[in-house]
């Protein structure tokens, strides 16, 4: 079964990973321009990277907490399987992909290719956002267990809010990868112990109010950094909150046209995991040829980044060949 026939999924929650996504590329593909040379400091889209980092990854983890209830019954050992071929296979997988990329485009990448740090991969990720995959199954192995050890919802906030503080001083920073997923697992703890609520209120939303209230919200955010950005403080959560609740509410409030961005949503792991491959592509066609517009690396980047990851995934599935971004098994869960 491909994630698309997965009846379970819920519209607005891949239409808002779809929303993110197209997000993540954008930010990946700005920063990617900047060492290169084609976007240059004070450069609005370099602003709106900035921008987008305030909420885009912390709404993925929290979208995936809202299903994290679904394995509070089932045994250890499934969870972690599950775990495993969901994150852990494409993990290993794409970090061996992204060396020989990174090999065969050297010229065109950034950073030269670094087989012994490749090889330290179980320590530390390696490749271009690989760490989220890292950072979730960590995280969700950490929820699950405290969930199970029969903490009250208060205990594992207030727990999950001392160690995104601690980890937003780099406490844990002997294991960097363990602090990042320390640093965003407030985020998936909000999904995950508030999911029924979040799913209740969010389903009352119409489509108007929703765009409206996103808009609102999103510009709250825009406001709180622009006053509180210079203050010497982890504040990423207090810039992330209205963030994330203005991009759920944008979701729902697409109301039909949300179907457009679902099917990213669905898709999000895949694109999340070729898109590197195909912006950096782009970029290196687009650089034969003389004049090109910084305008026209970061649409060509984000155009091939998003789409020529969906377009494999669909031959993929075409041609049963689903081994390239995930283990199969009999249903894709909703909360990849």
């Amino acid at each position: 079964m491909t994630p698309a026939e997965n009846k379970r999924r819920v519209t607005w929650v891949d239409a808002a990973k779809g929303l993110a996504i197209v997000l993540v590329v954008f930010g990946h593909v700005a920063g990617g321009l900047e060492p290169a040379g084609i976007l240059r400091a004070g450069s609005p889209f370099l602003a709106a990277r900035e921008w987008v980092y305030l909420f885009h990854m912390p709404l993925f983890f929290l979208l995936s907490g809202l299903f994290a209830a679904r394995a509070l019954g089932r045994p250890w050992r499934t969870v972690i399987g599950s775990r495993v071929r969901t994150l852990v296979y494409p993990y290993i997988l794409w970090t061996g992909i992204y060396l020989a990329a990174q090999i065969v485009m050297a010229r065109f990448a950034n950073h030269p290719p670094d087989p012994g740090q490749a090889a330290h991969f179980l320590w530390a990720p390696y490749g271009y956002g690989l760490w989220f995959l890292y950072a979730l199954f960590l995280i969700t192995l950490l929820f699950q267990g405290l969930l199970r050890a029969h903490l009250p919802k208060t205990a594992v906030l207030l727990l999950a809010l001392g160690l995104h503080g601690a980890a937003s001083y780099n406490v844990f920073g002997a294991w960097p990868i363990f602090n990042t997923a320390l640093l965003h697992f407030i985020y998936y703890a909000l999904g995950g112990l508030y999911a029924e609520e979040i799913f209740k209120r969010t389903e009352k939303v119409g489509a108007a109010a929703g765009l409206s209230l996103g808009v609102v919200l999103l510009g709250l955010m825009t406001g709180l950094h622009w006053g509180l950005g210079q203050v010497h403080l982890p504040l990423a959560l207090v810039f992330a909150l209205p963030g994330m609740a203005g991009m759920i509410l944008l979701a729902k409030g697409l109301g039909p046209v949300a179907g457009v961005a679902s099917v990213l949503g669905v898709y999000s792991l895949e694109i999340y995991l070729g898109h590197p491959l195909f912006s950096i592509a782009a970029r290196a066609g687009l650089g034969r040829l003389p004049g090109q517009s910084p305008w026209l690396y970061v649409v060509a980047g984000v155009t091939a980044g998003v789409l020529l990851p969906l377009l494999l995934a669909q031959l993929g599935t075409r041609f049963k060949f689903p081994w390239l971004f995930r283990w199969p098994e009999g249903k894709l869960k909703p909360e990849t």
